[in-house]
C-alpha cells in the first residue's frame, strides 16, 4: 500500500466551544477519503450536543463523551490510546479542512520520517494564520523567554503559494499528524497544560530526535473565534480561557524546560482578550436571550473610549484570572490591590496609572 493512502485515525477534540463539532465533522468527511477512522472526544458537553452527534455520527465514529470539561491534551490522549493505526491526525473541532489536506501530511511523513506534519493554516478564507512556527529564544539575566513565530502570519493567498515544504521548531495545535505510539510514549500532550502545549510539544518532539515539518500544500481553516454565539459554549470557553485555570501550566513549562513560555508576559493581553469575547450577562445567564442582549450591550460599548473603556477593560481582567496571572507568574501585588491602583489612577485619583492596561 502507497503510504499516501495509508489507514489513519483521525482525532477530533473540543478546542473551546462545542457547537463547531457538526461542522467539522461534515467537512472533513466531505474532504477526507478513506481509509481512515473517526474518533470525537467532548468533554463537558451539553446534552443538546452530545444527542445529536450520537444520532447523526454513532454509527460511523467512535464518540467519547466524558462528563467533565477536558483541556486540549487530555481529549488528544483519550483519542490517541483508541486508535489502532500507525499515524493519527489530531484537529481542534474548529478546524475546517480542504479538498486535498490529508494525502501531502502522509507524503511528508513519508519522505521526512517527521514525528510532527502540519499543514499551512488559514483563519478566514485567505488570510494565512501560520505555516510552521518558530521559537525565539531571549535572556534578561538569568531567565529565559520564548516568543511564538507564526510564520507568515496575516499574509494573504489565494489558489497557490511560493511558500515550500520546510521544517519547523513547532507546529500550532490546530491540526498535526502524528506518530501515534511515539506521541503517546513520549507525553507529548502533558495533560497538566491547558494552554502552551504547542511550545511544550514541540520541545518533548524535538529532545527527542523527532523532526517537526510544515506541509504547505495540505492547507486547512481555523475558525478564530470573534465572540461566542451559542449558549452552550459559554461555561466550556470561560474555562478554557480563564487566566487562573492556565497558571498551573505555565510553572509545569518553566519547570521543564526553564523556559518563560508566557511570551515576555504579553500573553495575558491575549487570553483577557479571549475573555472578553463573552459578556458578564451571558457569563450569569446562559441563554440565547442573554446573548442578544450582550451583542447589542457589546456594540454600545465598542463606541465607548478614554476612561470607561479602560476601566471596562480593568474590570474584565479582574473577573477573568488576569490579575491572579500577574501575581503568581510575574510577581505581582493581589488582585484587589492591583486592580484598585489602576481604577484609582485610571481616574486620576492615585498613582497607579494605567500604563499596561490597554495592550490588545
Amino acid at each position: 500500500m502507497s503510504q499516501s493512502n495509508e489507514a489513519t485515525t483521525i482525532v477530533v477534540t473540543g478546542r473551546d466551544r462545542f457547537s463547531q463539532t457538526e461542522r467539522c465533522i461534515e467537512t472533513l468527511m466531505a474532504h477526507t477519503p478513506h481509509p481512515y477512522h473517526l474518533i470525537v472526544v467532548l468533554g463537558g458537553a451539553p446534552n443538546e450536543f452530545e444527542t445529536g452527534l450520537r444520532e447523526r455520527y454513532g454509527t460511523t465514529a467512535t464518540l467519547v463523551f466524558e462528563p467533565r470539561f477536558l483541556n486540549c491534551s487530555e481529549a488528544r490522549n483519550i483519542g490517541l490510546k483508541l486508535a489502532t493505526t500507525r499515524l493519527s491526525v489530531c484537529m481542534d473541532n474548529d478546524v475546517f479542512v480542504r479538498p486535498g489536506w490529508l494525502a501531502p501530511l502522509l507524503r511528508c511523513e513519508k519522505e521526512t520520517s517527521a514525528g510532527v506534519v502540519v499543514p499551512l493554516i488559514l483563519e478566514d478564507e485567505n488570510r494565512i494564520h501560520c505555516a510552521g512556527c518558530d521559537m525565539l529564544v531571549t535572556k534578561k539575566g538569568a531567565r529565559s523567554f520564548v516568543g511564538k513565530v507564526l510564520r507568515y502570519n496575516g499574509q494573504t493567498v489565494f489558489e497557490d503559494t511560493n511558500i515550500k515544504r520546510q521544517e519547523a521548531d513547532y507546529g500550532e495545535m490546530h491540526l498535526q499528524l502524528v506518530d501515534t505510539r511515539a506521541a503517546l510514549e513520549l507525553g507529548v500532550h502533558d495533560e497538566r497544560l491547558q494552554e502552551g502545549q504547542e511550545l511544550d510539544g514541540g520541545l518533548v518532539w524535538r529532545k527527542a530526535g523527532r523532526s517537526i515539518w510544515c506541509e504547505p500544500e495540505s492547507v486547512v481553516r481555523y475558525d478564530l473565534p470573534m465572540r461566542v454565539d451559542h449558549p452552550g459554549d459559554i461555561a466550556f470557553f470561560c474555562w478554557r480561557w480563564n487566566a487562573a485555570n492556565l497558571i498551573p501550566g505555565y510553572k509545569v513549562m518553566y519547570e521543564k524546560w526553564n523556559i518563560d513560555m508566557t511570551e515576555a508576559g504579553t500573553f495575558k493581553y491575549f487570553v483577557l482578550n479571549m475573555n472578553m469575547k463573552v459578556g458578564w450577562l451571558p457569563r450569569l445567564w446562559h441563554s440565547w436571550t442573554a446573548l442578544a442582549i450582550d451583542r447589542a450591550i457589546g456594540g454600545a460599548s465598542a463606541l465607548l473610549t478614554g476612561t470607561p473603556h479602560r476601566i471596562r477593560y480593568a474590570l474584565y481582567g479582574w473577573g477573568t484570572g488576569h490579575y491572579e496571572w500577574i501575581k503568581d507568574l510575574e510577581g505581582g501585588k493581589s488582585a484587589s490591590r492591583y486592580i484598585g491602583e489602576k481604577v484609582l489612577g485610571i481616574l486620576g485619583l492615585g498613582s497607579g496609572g494605567h500604563r499596561g492596561v490597554e495592550r490588545h
